[in-house]
């Protein structure tokens, strides 16, 4: 992935005030190389800078961050260098004019020179955020806001939330001057986001293997591929709805394809009604659906004999079709929607001591050590049962849940958009991946401008409506669950309800676990169910 460059220019000609601005420098270099993502950053520096400079400087670097350190002339200008280092003033509506002329790509720029607001303002018409000083500021108050500015920035944090970093540092350290910086940011009418030279892709379903547009989801992904190889695997892959489940499925069986493995994928929510009538019928099902894909021509129903009970049947197919001798290869069952056997508590039991016995079996049995299973579920079962019959304490289990600021600031540039050109939108879904891949779709492909997102995102006609009325109408058939979340979405501070509560919304996606107790996701389902739950 490229990095993102920094840029940061100065200017303290001979016959103006000395500036610290090798320190200051210095201070924004040390926080890079103390970020946790460092690697995601580029810095140049370019001292001494003549008015000649700025167009091949800007040109030849093509920033996302242009940080200018020196002296401001409040109306008039900044304060660059002539040929004889002599102080030469560049005009505020050319400077602006500059941005206009290379905003693209261009995601802040920062003012750290007294009277700068003027400056500011102007380029604030072209470029996504810009930072300004209001008045005189002396040189530890910019070099304080300089480290806590890109301290937050190169942490991965948001421009807005790393400018009140910066403010917050200048206010720490008791120095009177917190209130000189600000930040003026462009409107969404005026944003232009670029076209996309790449065949963009339908958010639905899984992300298919090789897409351009995959995240990967790491160290999840590594710690799947190292499950699986290994004999008896059982994989739990646990997230709410919509968080990645499908996309890092295929390719934990991608990965068993190469390793030599046979596959076969379940997806329990395709299962038809009629075969959770009784264990017999489901498991009938199951053992024929794994059979066809490995291509058994025999049909379970014809060697079915009740006196062994469901699960011995199943046994017995699977021994004599499946596991036999005549295939050394592994054998990899992923089930997909795995919870849905929780609406029929007596398959449940069963079925998940089934699961169990083969995990344990395969311990000591060679023929067994053969299966791997991988199960995917959005919540789990509260339904009791024994420790040693069920499958959710065992095997290794990954967690997934919504992108990181990292991760959408890198789709997003995937489709050709700024980190700061998207902001609006991670602020209002976070990184929910479905809810991120449908804005990011939707926006590249011209089907609805920035603005059009935002004004109508909380609404059912919005972007987004199928997707809140999905999980609407699943709260409100359960009335205590939709009183739970009322309480929630009005809530400032977390709220700690009961395990089965907790799990049920979870599983929806709903909310976010903190330590204190449960909050909502986002800031789109705050607004969403405020306004349909009568909040």
């Amino acid at each position: 992935m490229d990095k993102k460059k920094v840029l940061l220019l100065s200017a303290n000609p001979a016959n103006t005030d000395r500036l610290r601005v090798e320190a200051e420098f210095r201070e924004i270099e040390e926080c890079c190389q103390k970020s946790s993502l460092r690697d995601r950053f580029a810095i140049v520096t370019k001292p001494a800078v003549r008015i000649d400079d700025l167009q091949p400087i800007l040109l030849q670097e093509v920033p996302r961050v242009v940080h200018f350190s020196g002296h401001g002339a409040a109306a008039n200008g900044l304060v660059l260098e002539d040929d004889a280092g002599n102080w030469q003033l560049a005009p505020t509506e050319a400077l602006a004019d500059l941005f206009r002329i290379l905003q693209n790509g261009i995601d802040c720029v920062v003012l750290n020179a007294c009277f700068s607001e003027v400056q500011a303002e102007a380029i604030a018409r072209y470029v996504p955020y810009v930072l300004g000083m209001n008045q005189a500021i002396g040189d530890v108050a910019a070099i304080e806001f300089a480290k806590g500015f890109y301290g937050a920035l190169f942490e991965g944090k948001s421009v807005k939330d790393a400018f009140e970093l910066g403010k917050n540092l200048i206010a720490l350290k008791n120095i009177p001057e917190a209130q000189t910086p600000v930040l003026l940011e462009r409107s969404y009418e005026s944003q232009v986001l670029p076209k996309v030279n790449i065949a963009i892709e339908e958010p639905e379903g899984a992300v298919r293997i090789g897409s351009e547009f995959y995240i990967p989801r790491s160290p999840q992904e590594e710690q799947c591929f190292k499950a699986i190889a290994m004999p008896h695997a059982l994989l739990r892959l646990k997230s709410p709805d919509r968080m990645g489940k499908s996309s890092l499925l295929v390719r934990v069986l991608e990965e068993a394809r190469r390793l030599g493995n046979r596959t076969t994928w379940l997806d329990l929510q395709k299962c038809d009604r009629k075969f959770f009538e009784n264990m017999d019928r489901f498991l009938q099902w199951f053992c024929a659906v794994i059979g066809r894909d490995m291509g058994v021509k025999a049909k379970p129903t014809d060697d079915w004999d009740e006196m062994f009970g469901a699960n011995g049947n199943c046994e017995e197919f699977f021994e004599q079709y499946l596991l036999n001798d005549d295939d050394d290869r592994p054998l990899v069952i992923a089930i997909e929607n795995l919870d849905r056997i929780f609406l029929h508590e007596a398959i449940e039991v069963d079925f998940c001591g089934l699961l169990r016995g083969w995990h344990e079996q395969g311990k000591h049995d060679k023929r067994w050590g053969k299966l791997r299973l991988v199960l995917a579920y959005s919540m789990e079962s509260f339904t009791t049962k024994d420790i040693n019959q069920s499958p959710f304490n065992v095997g290794t289990p990954i967690d997934l849940d919504e992108f990181t600021f990292a991760q959408v600031q890198e789709l997003a540039a995937m489709y050709g958009f700024s980190s700061t050109q998207i902001e609006p939108i991670s602020e209002l879904i976070g990184g929910h991946p479905y809810l991120v891949r449908l804005a990011f779709y939707n926006l590249a492909s011209g089907a609805n401008s920035l603005e059009q997102i935002i004004q109508s995102a909380a609404t059912e006609v919005g972007l987004f409506g199928k997707h809140l009325t999905t999980r609407l109408a699943k709260v409100e058939k359960d009335a205590h669950l939709t009183e739970v979340l009322r309480s929630l979405v009005n809530s400032p501070q977390p709220i700690r309800f009961d395990l089965a509560t907790t799990a049920k919304l979870d599983g929806m996606g709903l909310i976010l676990r903190t330590e204190t107790g449960v909050k909502i996701r986002n800031e789109l389902y705050r607004r969403y169910f405020q306004n349909r739950l009568g909040v």
